[in-house]
């Protein structure tokens, strides 16, 4: 049973790991603190990164109309990207996505 403190209620210290969203790539942790209740996300790119260095290497030896992948777009950048209906807009964010996020590309000419 948690404790009374003043008008508040202590829970002691603890914390609730919920673990890697594999959607979103984010881990929630909830730690509570006494009578109050801190919420943390992190965002894991590790599983995107992986993915895109195994992209990477399916692509080697292959030129451009060869069906060649092009990248990870992760969810937090999909969210950004995916609503520009003009086709030209929206294949120019994703080329500026992979200008500013090297690490995600897969080939390196379509960003040439």
């Amino acid at each position: 049973m948690p404790k009374r403190v003043g008008a508040f209620m202590s829970f002691g210290n603890f914390q609730i790991d919920e673990g890697v969203n594999p959607d979103t790539g984010v881990r929630t942790i909830y730690r509570f603190e006494g009578d109050q209740v801190v919420v943390e996300k992190k965002y894991d790119a590790a599983p995107y990164l992986e993915r895109a260095a195994e992209m990477r290497a399916r692509n080697e030896g292959k030129k451009w109309g060869e069906g060649r992948e092009v990248g990870v777009i992760p969810p937090w950048a999909l969210r950004e990207i995916e609503p520009i209906k003009d086709d030209k807009e929206r294949e120019k964010a994703m080329r500026t996505f992979f200008r500013d996020n090297p690490a995600f590309l897969a080939y390196d000419a379509f960003i040439k």
